[in-house]
């Protein structure tokens, strides 16, 4: 089985391909800053009609800043004038635009692939010329680097957060996010309805990278405007540190921005993209993320096949070494859990969880094999579909002690997967605290 997931984006491209590519990806991806309520109702609609328990992913817009719509894409050449205004030439979707550009300053549009000089900025318009032109199509962003924000959340994030928690989205991206105060004031509304991804995409998020990925339910490299803030050639080495304080800290990881970007227009990738995903996979990301590839391009299903065959060649290739424990006690255990795994060549791992968090650890230290989820929420057993190799099940059944959660697993890849042979059962006592990993079991179905 492949370990690390697939996440993609539905757009205009994928709308009427959702069943094919049910086939390759593992959890869906609608970006709220496109479309609006009836549209968005739809796409939730169409995967849970295909798949009801695949998992659905919602972005936040925050304070993006993009171009408004255009009634046909323009060809902006090198030198051309242009003019950001309501009235005329480019719209713009907010007009807080005005208040935060300087002249002099160059900005950047389409994830930097047009860059404009600004030599005039009024209240309700700005003038600039052409750098570096391309194909300006609607509602592409706009960046200005290196400006600081107040907060990373706006009132349009909070509207759609309750509209999108209301369709049943079960996890909650945060884009800009700031500080870790950003993402304590949208859990305060998610509570245990969601979890929440914080995009790390701003020069503000580095700084206050590990207490963000504390309070994170998982991380997004967005690398997209990321590069644009702290410049291309430092994408790389934040990307590894990111990946590292999240593997550590036990929360997934999902690479994200320009994955198949050729597939956009092209039946195959590059070389340098295949090398870019390898190297990721070999860092151990939990999930990849498609987004034009998949919204907007021309070879939805090709990009995500090419995506899964590229995992799934790597997957039987590395060999991640596990991190080390931290002072936890139940650290220690999925620790431990991991090394008999190895030791006594199991093929399984079951992890029994109420809360989740015995699960997390496990997945957190990139065990060979896969890890059986067991839990007793059916929205829980969902959400854990991003972990690293963690297939989730759902279990109606309360265990009294350890010993039914041996004999119930037993039965469980007896029935499931017609397996025998050895295989290591962990999680939490239930008698115990919930959120705990306190036992280990290696057991031999015959």
């Amino acid at each position: 089985m492949r370990k690390t997931k697939i996440i993609a984006t539905l757009g205009p491209r994928s709308i009427d391909k959702v069943k094919h590519l049910s086939n390759y990806v593992d959890i869906f991806r609608l970006n709220f800053a496109h479309g609006d309520e009836k549209t968005h109702k739809l796409y939730f609609d169409l995967i849970k009609d295909t798949k009801k328990e695949i998992p659905i992913l919602v972005d936040l817009p925050g304070p993006k800043i993009r171009i408004g719509d255009l009634k046909e894409s323009i060809l902006l050449k090198q030198g051309d004038r242009v003019i950001f205004s309501q009235k005329e030439g480019l719209p713009v979707e907010d007009p807080k635009f005005f208040q935060l550009v300087k002249e002099n300053t160059d900005i950047l549009i389409a994830d930097g692939n047009i860059k404009i000089k600004i030599t005039k900025v009024g209240n309700d318009f700005a003038e600039g010329y052409v750098i570096e032109g391309g194909i300006l199509t609607s509602r592409k962003g706009i960046n200005i680097p290196k400006i600081n924000l107040d907060s990373g959340i706006t009132k349009t994030d909070l509207l759609l957060l309750d509209e999108a928690l209301k369709l049943g989205a079960d996890y909650i991206g945060i884009s800009f996010v700031l500080s870790e105060k950003d993402v304590l004031e949208i859990k305060k509304i998610t509570k245990e309805k969601a979890w929440v991804i914080s995009k790390i995409e701003k020069v503000q998020a580095i700084r206050n990278l590990r207490k963000i990925i504390y309070e994170s339910d998982g991380v997004m490299i967005a690398r997209g405007d990321l590069g644009l803030e702290i410049g291309l050639e430092k994408v790389p080495f934040i990307q590894k540190r990111i990946i590292k304080i999240s593997k550590l800290l036990g929360k997934p990881i999902i690479l994200a921005t320009q994955v198949l970007e050729s597939m956009v227009n092209n039946p195959m990738p590059t070389r340098a993209e295949v090398t870019d995903i390898t190297n990721a996979l070999i860092e151990g990301v939990d999930a990849i993320l498609l987004t034009d590839e998949t919204a907007e391009g021309n070879y939805p299903i090709e990009a995500s096949k090419f995506l899964s065959n590229i995992i799934n060649y790597s997957e039987k290739r590395i060999k991640h070494s596990s991190s080390l424990p931290t002072k936890d006690p139940d650290d220690a255990i999925a620790f431990a859990t991991i090394n008999v795994a190895d030791i006594s060549k199991v093929k399984i791992i079951i992890v029994h969880s109420r809360s989740g968090n015995s699960i997390l650890r496990v997945s957190r230290l990139r065990p060979s094999v896969p890890i059986i989820g067991i839990c007793p929420s059916k929205e829980l057993a969902r959400k854990l579909k991003i972990c690293y190799g963690v297939i989730p099940f759902y279990s109606k059944r309360k265990m009294k002690n350890i010993n039914e959660i041996i004999l119930y697993s037993e039965r469980f890849v007896r029935k499931k997967f017609r397996y025998k042979g050895r295989i290591v059962i962990t999680g939490g006592d239930p008698v115990l605290k919930e959120g705990r990993t306190d036992f280990i079991k290696l057991h031999e179905i015959i």
